[in-house]
């Protein structure tokens, strides 16, 4: 469906925004409309959310200079809203164990995330620190990024949430697919520089539209008051409860596919269109 088939809504309203490839674009960067737009939406009285796979320590300090009404994080795991992690799910010190276990035997780099901390392997620190200076990242250490490519030492096993691999061999993707899908969710790379082989892994039943449920009640509003926005595999499951799912224009078919419209592409001011379709803000 095309950006101009979509419903209009004007009631109250709670989004739900990516971060990668949707609220910010390749470099990390927040387009100025779509800063603009959320303020705007803001003040209207509506809510504005993250809803991202990435962990809270990830979160880039410009994304967060935005001012959120709360987040969905690790793709699930985490909800804060009003200064309380309302949900917070994490592996077992076994399962943990258990799935390190697997990677290693596999021979595949990867970085372990918690709330608190994140263990990132010596090979998937150092292909990151690469990758994302090729990309024409700087001042990395100063990032959301930044735990991608410092030691930040060792993670307790039982607080671990979310995996993200890296490999730019796509057989990788599918030898870990083979080896631990019937266990966990797995799907390909959302963010900059986990290559065409890499991915997220995630526990079963623990998704963004799982969080965002339980949110919900918090806010007195209901799935159809919700509105979600984004561009990749850990979208889909958002974009198709959600009462409106917005795909931009950069996103991969199958989240297109998920969506009830299409918007233009994050470069090309696509949060900013879909806010004034949707009637959250005015037109200018």
């Amino acid at each position: 469906m095309s950006v101009v088939d979509a419903p209009r809504t004007t009631s109250r309203r709670a989004v739900f925004l990516d971060i990668d490839g949707t609220l910010t674009t390749d470099l990390g960067e927040v387009p100025e409309s779509a800063h603009a737009a959320i303020k705007e939406a803001q003040a209207n009285g509506h809510l504005v959310f993250l809803a991202t796979g990435r962990s809270p320590l990830e979160i880039d300090p410009r994304v967060e200079a935005v001012g959120f009404d709360g987040m969905v994080a690790g793709a699930g795991a985490y909800v804060l809203y009003e200064g309380s992690w309302i949900v917070d799910k994490h592996l077992s010190e076994a399962e943990a164990t258990a799935l390190t276990r697997a990677l290693d035997e596999l021979g595949v780099d990867y970085s372990l995330q918690g709330r608190h901390a994140m263990h990132t392997t010596v090979g998937h620190r150092s292909r990151m620190r690469r990758i994302l200076t090729q990309f024409g990242f700087t001042d990395l250490e100063e990032s959301g990024l930044r735990h991608h490519v410092i030691d930040s030492g060792p993670l307790e096993l039982d607080r671990t949430a979310k995996v993200v691999f890296s490999s730019d061999d796509q057989s990788t993707f599918d030898r870990v697919q083979a080896r631990l899908g019937t266990e966990y969710a797995i799907v390909g790379g959302t963010m900059p520089g986990l290559g065409t082989g890499g991915g997220e892994i995630s526990m079963l039943g623990v998704h963004k539209a799982a969080a965002i449920e339980a949110l919900l009640p918090s806010l007195c509003l209901g799935i159809e008051d919700a509105i979600a926005v984004g561009d990749s595999g850990n979208d889909l499951e958002m974009l198709l409860a959600c009462g409106v799912g917005v795909a931009m224009g950069n996103a991969t078919p199958a989240a297109k596919e998920a969506a009830d419209f299409v918007t233009s592409s994050v470069d090309d001011n696509g949060l900013h269109a879909a806010f004034v379709h949707l009637g959250l803000i005015e037109g200018s």
